[in-house]
């Protein structure tokens, strides 16, 4: 009993000690968050990455299909801003390299 109480423990606490890794569940689902708010929904969020990894900082970067063809690269890490483990990214959306060119605008009316 003791032991499955110290497992608890250790895993309700362990996001407060250990940045998440690239390939977790913990960095998917922020991921996923910031994604959604910039309302761009990946059909799937693999494969993920890892750059590098530090005791004081994480880096991944990601390349995930978009429904329409495209892809959407995300450079982000984890890093430690006081006791919270906090996520920076950079997102680019491109699309897909033989897409037909957009339609021409309309002309405007004066």
């Amino acid at each position: 009993m003791l032991a499955v109480a110290g497992v608890l423990l250790y895993r309700g606490l362990h996001d407060y000690f250990v940045l998440p890794e690239c390939d977790s569940s913990r960095a998917r689902d922020t991921l996923a968050d910031v994604l959604k708010q910039l309302k761009l929904e990946p059909l799937r969020y693999d494969p993920r990455t890892t750059v590098s990894t530090r005791k004081d900082e994480v880096v991944c970067r990601a390349a995930l299909p978009l429904a329409d063809g495209a892809n959407v690269y995300v450079d982000y890490g984890f890093f430690w801003q006081g006791a919270k483990a906090t996520m920076k990214y950079s997102i680019s959306r491109r699309p897909l390299e033989n897409a037909p060119p957009a339609p021409p605008m309309p002309p405007r009316a004066s």
